[in-house]
């Protein structure tokens, strides 16, 4: 390559990088829009508009909630997928829209892996395996030993084949040797909910936060957390891995800009939205739904969430679970 050219391609590039790094400092200039891909008033919907409040506060720009439910949260992610590069539009959501719908899918609108910024993992949940109260036994290994005892005497409340609550209690069972009758209800999880605290099934999977307060009243009994690590919330409570299971089911809050957001933008994002993440009204929102902040950088959070994926093609595969058509609403 001749000097000059070279030259050029330098200063071209210096330039660029001067460009951006103005942007960062200047960001946000507008508005941002906070897209979720799941409906209003849900765990998701609430922390984007606590941390946008507090964002809006710090930065002087409207922090525009913007909820696009549907079709398995595709809609939403697409909407993020193909905003603007510029940090405007940003979007949070959970292990289902980029770690195991690109292996639900055959064809999805987006690039799961390309078309999104990791920015920072704003908290992490524990999802439970639980059981009733009066079930015959208190602990996974005292449930397992009742399913090998009892053949097909044990079951659990899903909602509908191929929900990632199904997949995930089909997981728990490969990972007993176990059989499990899967009992199936409409809803979002509602009906299980009830069926296992009126005894009409002994197990389910249950977040947290929803199951702590019917674990305080006496309703339902915790066996064991489907997470990688233990909860601050219940530090007793043993992981799957612990339990001689394999630790495959992770959950996240997950704030990601679209693919081509340029790295100080990245960079800026991630530090405001942890700036507001540990203001004292998003602290209360986090302990009062058992969740715990993580806050890593960007680098960190793509290398959690791609070795996710992986890790979610995994437990798909070994349960014969195969890609379908992208639902259309």
């Amino acid at each position: 390559m001749k000097p000059v050219v070279a030259a050029r391609i330098t200063v071209a590039l210096m330039s660029a990088a001067c460009f951006q790094l103005a942007l960062a400092q200047s960001f946000p200039s507008k508005p941002i829009h906070v897209v979720v891909p799941f409906a209003p008033g849900g765990v998701v919907d609430l922390l984007a508009r606590v941390l946008g409040a507090q964002i809006s506060e710090s930065t002087g720009q409207p922090v525009i909630v913007d909820d696009r439910p549907g079709a398995s949260s595709i809609i939403g992610m697409e909407t993020c997928a193909k905003a603007a590069p510029d940090g405007h539009t940003v979007c949070i959501t959970v292990p289902d829209s980029l770690s195991y719908n690109p292996h639900l899918f055959a064809k999805l609108p987006y690039d799961a892996e390309n078309d999104f910024a990791p920015v920072t993992n704003l908290a992490f949940t524990n999802n439970l395996l639980v059981a009733n109260s009066k079930a015959p036994f208190n602990t996974y290994k005292e449930m397992t030993a009742y399913a090998k005892a009892n053949p097909r005497a044990l079951n659990w409340g899903t909602w509908g084949a191929g929900s990632l609550p199904d997949v995930y209690l089909r997981w728990v069972a490969k990972q007993a040797g176990v059989n499990i009758t899967a009992v199936p209800y409409k809803g979002a999880g509602i009906a299980a909910f009830r069926a296992v605290y009126a005894g009409e099934v002994h197990i389910t999977y249950m977040g947290f936060g929803t199951a702590m307060p019917q674990i305080k009243a006496g309703l339902i009994k915790p066996l064991v957390t489907l997470g990688d690590r233990r909860t601050r919330f219940m530090p007793d409570l043993p992981t799957l891995a612990e339990e001689g299971g394999d630790p495959a089911l992770p959950s996240y809050f997950g704030l990601f800009a679209p693919g081509r957001t340029p790295k100080p933008i990245v960079d800026r994002l991630n530090e405001q939205f942890a700036k507001a993440a540990r203001t004292p009204l998003a602290q209360k929102f986090y302990s009062e739904r058992t969740m715990e902040p993580v806050l890593n950088s960007a680098a960190e959070f793509a290398a959690f969430v791609k070795a996710d994926r992986a890790n979610a093609g995994r437990v798909l595969r070994s349960l014969g679970v195969r890609p379908s058509a992208a639902p259309s609403s």
